[in-house]
């Protein structure tokens, strides 16, 4: 009997926002760190009709955002970056490396700020935006050398599956901004959504010899396909979305994690997933030399 799977966010076509809102309430000290040091960290984006999104006609250069004077850096974009504990760790280590947080919450954006200007990054900059619409507009074809999409919101009740960001309209997204070579990592502890997440991969990568899958670019290369198929196993709990075994794919795979990636640091949404019994899984596709291409647009119905 095939298996199956709940109905794909991705297959989904209006937008939705993958943020629940992007307001909040700033302590004295995030609204200080935001007048002084508002200006150097973080990108002014022109709005299309509501906060957080972008004009479709915004172009945003990292080169001149970064101030290198035409020197082109490698660029890592960070999509959800909550308080920034990740990508501020990372940019400490790694100062030849550019680092784009893109974060709709201003109370995050005001720590991210208060953050890097406390151990005085220059190698950060914070965008506020629905990154769903920068990425596919707005950042340049091929500027970044990574994107992570690390922990986004589960959307848990499955009448917001919807809402969740991992879709393969936004793996199209991020095949534009990745350069040949360059890798999307992603990170759940919600098992649900891992499987969305591998089911996403499989359908935009060429897959490892022997397995089979119909995909629309390749833009991607899934290597990790079918790997560490017995991850979580052994504690994984029947009927449950956010510790459930693995149904596998709609290909039949089961498995695709990757070892957990050592540049990332351990969050506080890491470690509640930790405390809360649930399984981590990361996710890895890259980049291949495929020309990105632009979708084409849905006729409109006269």
């Amino acid at each position: 009997m095939p298996q199956q799977h709940p109905p794909r966010s991705h297959a989904i076509h209006a937008r939705v926002r993958s943020y629940s809102r992007a307001g909040g309430r700033l302590t004295d000290a995030q609204a200080r760190a935001l007048e002084r040091h508002g200006a150097y960290y973080v990108v002014d984006v022109p709005r299309a009709d509501a906060i957080r999104t972008v004009d479709a006609s915004y172009r945003l250069d990292p080169v001149a955002v970064f101030g290198h004077a035409g020197q082109l850096r490698p660029l890592i974009v960070e999509v959800g970056s909550g308080a920034g504990e990740a990508i501020l760790a990372h940019a400490a280590a790694h100062p030849g490396v550019d680092h784009l947080a893109v974060e709709a919450w201003e109370t995050a954006i005001a720590r991210i700020v208060r953050d890097a200007a406390k151990a005085g990054l220059r190698n950060v900059r914070v965008v506020p935006a629905d990154a769903a619409q920068l990425l596919a507009t707005a950042l340049p074809v091929g500027c970044a050398s990574e994107v992570w999409v690390f922990f986004p919101d589960p959307w848990r009740k499955p009448r917001h599956r919807k809402r969740r960001l991992v879709t393969v309209a936004f793996a199209d997204s991020v095949a534009r901004v990745l350069r040949p070579g360059g890798v999307w990592r992603l990170a759940t502890d919600w098992a649900d959504y891992a499987w969305q997440m591998r089911d996403v991969l499989e359908e935009v990568s060429a897959l490892p010899e022997g397995l089979q899958a119909d995909s629309t670019g390749p833009y991607f290369r899934y290597d990790d396909a079918g790997a560490r198929a017995d991850l979580g196993e052994a504690t994984a709990e029947e009927n449950s979305l956010g510790n459930g075994p693995d149904p596998g794919s709609p290909a039949g795979m089961r498995g695709g994690w990757s070892q957990r990636y050592a540049g990332r640091v351990m969050t506080r949404f890491e470690q509640r997933g930790i405390d809360a019994g649930r399984t981590i899984r990361d996710l890895t596709a890259v980049r291949t030399s495929e020309m990105w291409v632009p979708p084409r647009a849905e006729p409109v119905a006269l």
